[in-house]
């Protein structure tokens, strides 16, 4: 009896101390008829007030299955009211799983709890972060009311998703034949080559990819242009033949061939909001210095009295090792050709009036003058000597050395169009409108003329001169054996009229149009020539 009753005393004495635990009160009136779950579990509806034990709950309020807010952390205290307000906001569904499970979920910072994962987050977009030990990744998540984004990782492997257009090409990793776009592919975590391919078209690319990625990537063949800065002729090569030299929106542009990237601008650091474009350039024997003219036509300048109301010309003389300007001068003229002397100590300016201006090349200090007697249409530097063709189809050869007329030849019935010199520099190759083209010897001896049969506005003699390239008024280019006449290729449909052409090698010929329409294509045995562009998501 004694054992039973204190079983009996101790059953009384627990109930009584539970009955006496630390309670608080939970108070919500706001909003009204909205329902309330604590830590989960429905206790029913606004206006709300519950007793709860001391301790810490997560409180949820809903007007509508995705219309709610959600409060963490909410500490009820013996004998104390705590009154909550709430204002429920949209909502949709984020399901998240990864391989393998057990990867935090975070939303910035906030760790809002582990895969798999499933809860409701405001609308919107969302940065959400996954982390399995050392692996870590995130993904972008865009939430629509009442609606379930769901999102899956592989925490393993990063997974790419290639396209293409065309969708026919081939794609390849790490030398492997995956297959035609599209293609969906798990890579391992590293540095992998990628290879497009489509006809003769082919470019490669290197992804860095780590675990946890998941990238769309996109190859579009594209034609090979040279942007951002609207480039223009006259083109040319540097005498090393590492760059593509070219005119554009602020400068003169040096451009690596095979990127198709500027690897060296040279712009007038007085001018900054290159109101006037360059409209020619010479460049030293050695590749030291580069010289451009720059026409003064839009009162970017405040100009000195005495330059007021003319025609005013800007020359700048970079040196290549800093790409500064030595010298910097304007002048009353108007020039059409820039050279520099074989001995970098000289720049020369043709003038449209038919001068040859001879200034030293770090003051701009003129030291002379001589007339040509001829309306100039266009020169070139080469081998020591300025070759100018003019309105009346004269090739005037002057000597930097002796600063003299060497020799005046009349060549073409007609203005000369273009005039440039083979990359030996053992040729000059002129066209005219009368409808020819003539491959002169350095004393201006016709080496071979060349009946096109229609006003021809540029021409360009082959690496190894077995081509010539010539540009037609209609916006077309036609190419022949230099040895039977024969017509190579011709390039139609564009843009422009081919007013300066190159060629590359014996393959690519770059054609471009002057100023006023600034255009450059290049093209590869008469096609266009295209490159693959990647982009990334």
């Amino acid at each position: 009896m004694k054992k039973a009753l204190s079983v009996f005393l101790f059953l009384i004495a627990a109930i009584f101390l539970a009955s006496c635990e630390g309670k608080g009160k939970l108070v919500i009136k706001e909003p009204p008829n909205a329902d309330v779950y604590i830590n989960g579990k429905h206790v029913g509806k606004t206006p709300l007030e519950i007793e709860l034990k001391e301790g810490k709950y997560t409180v949820e309020v809903a007007t509508s299955p995705f219309d709610m807010e959600r409060k963490k952390d909410v500490w009820v205290y013996f004998d104390h009211i705590t009154e909550l307000s709430f204002k429920p906001t949209p909502k949709g569904l984020l399901v998240i799983d990864t391989k393998p499970q057990g990867a935090i979920v975070l939303e910035g910072r906030n760790p809002i709890g582990k895969t798999p994962f499933k809860d409701k987050i405001d609308v919107g977009e969302h940065e959400i972060v996954l982390k399995l030990g050392s692996v870590g990744t995130s993904r972008k998540v865009n939430i629509q009311y009442g609606k379930e984004t769901k999102l899956f990782v592989d925490m393993e492997h990063a997974v790419l998703h290639f396209k293409a257009e065309p969708s026919d090409a081939i794609l390849y990793i790490d030398g492997k034949k995956i297959g035609q776009f599209p293609q969906t592919v798990k890579l391992d975590e590293g540095i992998h080559k990628i290879t497009v391919k489509k006809d003769g078209y082919v470019d490669s690319f290197v992804l860095k990819l780590k675990k946890g990625d998941e990238f769309t990537v996109k190859y579009t063949l594209q034609p090979v242009q040279l942007p951002p800065i609207q480039a223009y002729g006259p083109v040319d090569f540097t005498p090393d033949h590492k760059y593509l030299v070219t005119l554009g929106k602020a400068g003169i542009y040096f451009w690596d061939i095979k990127e198709f990237k500027p690897q060296i601008s040279l712009y007038d650091p007085k001018d900054v909001r290159n109101f006037d474009k360059f409209i020619n350039y010479g460049i030293s024997e050695n590749g030291q210095y580069v010289a451009g003219i720059k026409p003064i036509r839009k009162l970017a300048y405040a100009l000195p009295s005495e330059l007021k109301d003319k025609k005013v010309d800007k020359i700048l003389v970079w040196n290549m090792k800093t790409t500064f300007p030595v010298m910097s001068k304007m002048y009353p003229m108007e020039s059409v050709i820039i050279a520099i002397s074989k001995d970098n100590t000289k720049v020369y300016y043709v003038t449209k009036d038919g001068k040859i201006k001879i200034a030293d090349l770090k003051t701009g200090a003129l030291k002379g003058e001589k007339d040509i007697g001829h309306q100039p249409a266009c020169g070139k530097y080469a081998a020591g000597k300025i070759y100018i063709g003019t309105k009346d189809g004269y090739v005037i050869a002057f000597d930097t050395s002796s600063d003299n007329i060497e020799k005046a030849e009349k060549v073409h019935s007609q203005e000369i169009t273009s005039l440039t010199a083979s990359r030996d520099k053992q040729n000059i190759v002129t066209s005219s409108l009368d409808g020819t083209v003539n491959i002169l010897g350095l004393d201006l001896s016709i080496v071979k003329k060349i009946e096109a049969g229609y006003p021809v506005y540029s021409a360009a003699l082959s690496t190894k001169k077995d081509e010539i390239a010539l540009g037609k008024g209609d916006k077309s280019v036609e190419v022949r054996d230099i040895n039977t006449g024969k017509t190579l290729y011709t390039i139609e449909n564009l843009v422009f009229v081919p007013r300066s052409m190159v060629f590359a090698n014996e393959e690519v010929l770059i054609v471009a149009s002057l100023m006023d329409n600034p255009h450059i294509d290049i093209f590869r045995n008469g096609h266009l020539m295209k490159k693959w562009i990647q982009t990334v998501q």
